[in-house]
């Protein structure tokens, strides 16, 4: 049976990144939250679980004492008859953590800073096979010769549709399709009338060309073509006549358009 949506497990010791993580994550059709934690051993009995089945790890590696606790999770997960890939995170690229990344385990090492909203879509290239950095860990592996491994694709959450949105089109996305806000309360924060509300909501829609994604295969292909749990998801839409399912998922569908980061492979000097 196809996958549907990828399991993972936030080990981050910042209650507010991993409260952003963890919405990022149930935000996106492809991944699915299976565990927090503030404390890394704190894992390893949860992935011994028989009835657990965990796809990736997002791994915090500016938690203190990495020296000590990221082989023995490396350790346990050696023993699993399914290992979880791992996934880096930090707020600096540390050149003791990037030497790391010659273990199989690791698929990839992004700044929290510089993937942004797009944390779903480095998951989804790092279970595809690609190797993910965000440019300051591009820039450290330059400035050391440590030899990325590939396929190794660069991604900069930075860069998404939503920076071609105007200062205020980019806040009621945000408001709209990230935090899915309720067009009334959307329209208190936002200081406006609901009807103007839904007509801003209509426009970003109109920009973004979401209707044109639904309607055209071309263009569907065009943004999602390599992404086969979302194309699952939009014929799901296109088959269901629920008015209010629909216009839930059309907000689903602009936050998968506006968090999709900008992606270069890295070619081999």
């Amino acid at each position: 049976m196809p996958k549907t949506e990828f399991q993972i497990l936030i080990l981050e010791d910042d209650p507010f990144a991993r409260n952003w993580m963890a919405l990022l994550a149930a935000r996106d059709w492809r991944t699915r939250l299976a565990g927090e934690f503030d404390q890394p051993l704190k894992i390893i009995p949860f992935l011994h679980q028989k009835v657990s089945y965990v796809d990736l790890i997002l791994m915090d590696t500016d938690i203190p004492g990495g020296e000590d606790w990221i082989p023995q999770i490396l350790g346990a997960i050696s023993g699993l008859k399914n290992p979880p890939a791992i996934l880096c995170t930090g707020i600096r690229a540390n050149p003791e953590v990037l030497g790391r990344m010659i273990h199989p385990t690791f698929v990839g090492y992004i700044l929290k800073s510089e993937i942004s909203y797009s944390l779903a879509w480095a998951i989804d290239y790092a279970l595809s096979g690609k190797f993910v950095v965000t440019e300051g860990v591009r820039s450290l592996a330059s400035s050391i010769r440590y030899p990325l491994p590939r396929p190794c694709v660069f991604l900069d959450g930075r860069h998404t549709l939503q920076s071609t949105l105007s200062r205020h089109q980019a806040d009621v996305s945000r408001l709209a399709f990230l935090f899915s806000m309720e067009r009334r309360e959307l329209a208190d924060e936002l200081g406006v009338v609901e009807d103007w509300g839904y007509g801003l909501v209509s426009q970003i829609y109109e920009q973004l060309g979401v209707k044109d994604i639904l309607n055209d295969e071309e263009v569907m292909d065009s943004y999602f073509g390599n992404e086969p749990l979302i194309l699952a998801h939009i014929d799901k839409i296109r088959s269901t006549g629920n008015a209010s399912v629909k216009a839930h998922d059309l907000e689903t569908l602009a936050f998968h358009i506006i968090t999709m980061p900008e992606m270069v492979e890295l070619q081999d000097s």
